[in-house]
């Protein structure tokens, strides 16, 4: 804590945090990482896959994702989620991977600390979950690719975990 008694993202030490996250595993972290203020372009040379998205990404270039219209970007989307705005970030992160595909996300991710939300993260044991459990020769359910986080695939994770 800074000596002006503020921590690193404004809060006050003596008022509430607005935002309290339960769970440390995955989808806690993502939205973490979110509300610390990492937010979602669409990178300027992605080609999405599906070409009805594809046209919509391309009516706001340079426009983050979070600053445009989710319910218009989402229609048509189709996926394991009945959630129309997890349908589309599945779809940006890892675009056709529901059909075997295996392309690169579309997004990249700028960090505007002017958008970062003071919260805080509860779990019971370390931050990432089951991630902390995987060994090398074990097999998932879902395919490697879903198991990535907003801007760290688990390959990459494993990798610098030498798993």
């Amino acid at each position: 804590m800074s000596s002006s008694g503020k921590d690193h993202l404004g809060a006050s030490s003596s008022e509430p945090l607005p935002v309290i996250i339960v769970g440390n595993g995955p989808s806690g972290i993502c939205l973490s990482y979110l509300l610390s203020g990492y937010t979602p372009y669409v990178k300027p040379d992605a080609v999405h896959p599906h070409p009805l998205l594809q046209r919509k990404l391309t009516e706001a270039p340079g426009v983050s994702i979070l600053d445009q219209d989710l319910d218009y970007l989402s229609e048509g989307l189709e996926g394991r989620s009945q959630s129309p705005v997890a349908l589309l970030f599945d779809a940006l992160l890892r675009p056709d991977t529901d059909f075997g595909g295996n392309m690169k996300s579309v997004l990249t991710w700028k960090h505007r600390k002017e958008h970062a939300i003071p919260h805080v993260v509860l779990g019971r044991n370390l931050p990432g979950g089951a991630w902390h459990s995987i060994e090398g020769s074990m097999v998932t359910l879902s395919q490697g690719q879903w198991m990535g986080l907003p801007d760290l695939e688990v390959k990459d994770w494993m990798q610098k975990k030498r798993r």
